[in-house]
């Protein structure tokens, strides 16, 4: 962002605090906050790959098709729309299509006139899920609305509009602490989890979802990734991994976008969100770092002298780790190249030859270790 800190302050101190990697060497307040899925601080912890995602009742939201009746595997459903309804110019119609613009704006076109709302315009609509389970092949029909729509400028390309959406089911969910009843809807039920990312998220924004459209996001029982995938779009929490990429950065996975990913980037910008090695997230809810990206040049890390290299990142999580040669850095573990598996075993990146073992890089403040 070229914006002074006083200024990114002013703009959002109010509801929320963090500051997002800049082009230039302005100091760690422009670091992108490390409050990512993971909710776990002892390394014995084994969570699920991702927390954090959007959920319908018990099932996971976060791949949609844009067509209607299409349906698109998550982790425990198959999920598809089958019709919608918004307003159009006030009245009530339905919706003929839907679409996902590359920055990631939700567009719908009205069955009788034919127009076009997008942007905040889209709060009130109401899209027909049906969920197919997969452990018992039953079916589930879940109404989901937007109970709020707001757009405004990117934190780190203010020329970019980037828009975030509260999704709201009237499927009653098994946790309704995590996952609690709309503060004025009556019956519906917030989709994302009730998680403030350690005070980072204020209340307008802690419930709220980003869309990337044409890729998907694949869990399974290995690496997350983040998959090519035309036609779908993935609905990720703003207190989700998936989405700190493009709500923070405003570095898309649609590489047609104004700022979008290399392909090669996609899955490492979410695995070094999460710190991910040794086939495990790593990340501790709070903690600051700032990324580098050697191949785009979308952003690059401060050059503040209290920030260390902690490593690099590809398409399988770290691939190369900072930090001196006898302790190294990592976000979880005071002294990693003793008490994390593999971690000595990496090779050895500093700035000089980062670009030499990965796609993405990124750094954290040394002396919070």
């Amino acid at each position: 962002m070229r914006t002074s800190t006083n200024t990114i302050s002013l703009l959002l101190a109010s509801t929320f605090i963090l500051g997002a990697a800049c082009d230039d060497a302005t100091g760690p307040e422009f670091a992108a906050d490390d409050d990512v899925a993971l909710r776990c601080t002892t390394p014995d912890c084994t969570p699920p790959p991702i927390n954090n995602t959007s959920k319908v009742g018990d099932h996971y939201l976060s791949n949609v098709a844009m067509a209607f009746n299409s349906p698109v595997e998550n982790e425990t459903a198959d999920v598809f729309i089958e019709g919608a309804t918004a307003y159009f110019g006030g009245t009530q119609e339905g919706v003929a299509q839907i679409s996902v613009a590359d920055n990631g704006e939700l567009r719908l076109r009205s069955v009788v006139t034919n127009t076009v709302i997008g942007g905040e315009a889209v709060e009130g609509a109401r899209f027909y899920v049906y969920l197919d389970s997969h452990a018992d092949g039953s079916r589930e029909l879940a109404h989901l609305k937007i109970a709020d729509a707001e757009c405004e400028p990117g934190l780190y390309e203010p020329t970019i509009t980037i828009c975030r959406y509260t999704f709201v089911t009237d499927v009653v969910p098994a946790d309704t602490e995590l996952y609690p009843e709309h503060e004025t809807d009556e019956g519906w039920y917030h989709t994302c989890p009730n998680e403030t990312e350690g005070g980072q998220l204020g209340s307008a924004y802690k419930f709220s979802s980003v869309l990337s459209p044409n890729v998907a996001l694949s869990i399974g029982k290995g690496t997350p990734r983040i998959e090519v995938a035309p036609g779908t779009f993935i609905n990720g929490c703003l207190n989700g991994a998936v989405s700190k990429g493009q709500y923070r950065l405003n570095a898309f996975y649609d590489s047609n976008a104004p700022r979008g990913l290399d392909p090669s980037q996609r899955t490492p910008m979410l695995l070094m969100w999460m710190a991910w090695h040794a086939d495990g997230s790593r990340t501790i809810p709070g903690k600051q770092i700032s990324p580098h990206d050697p191949i785009g040049g979308l952003f690059t890390w401060t050059s503040e002298n209290n920030w260390d290299i902690e490593a690099g990142y590809g398409e399988p999580g770290a691939t190369c780790r900072g930090g001196s040669l006898q302790t190294g850095m990592h976000r979880l573990w005071i002294d990693p190249v003793l008490s994390l598996v593999g971690w000595d075993a990496l090779p050895h990146c500093d700035a000089s030859n980062l670009d030499d073992y990965a796609v993405l890089g990124v750094k954290v403040p040394a002396d919070l270790w």
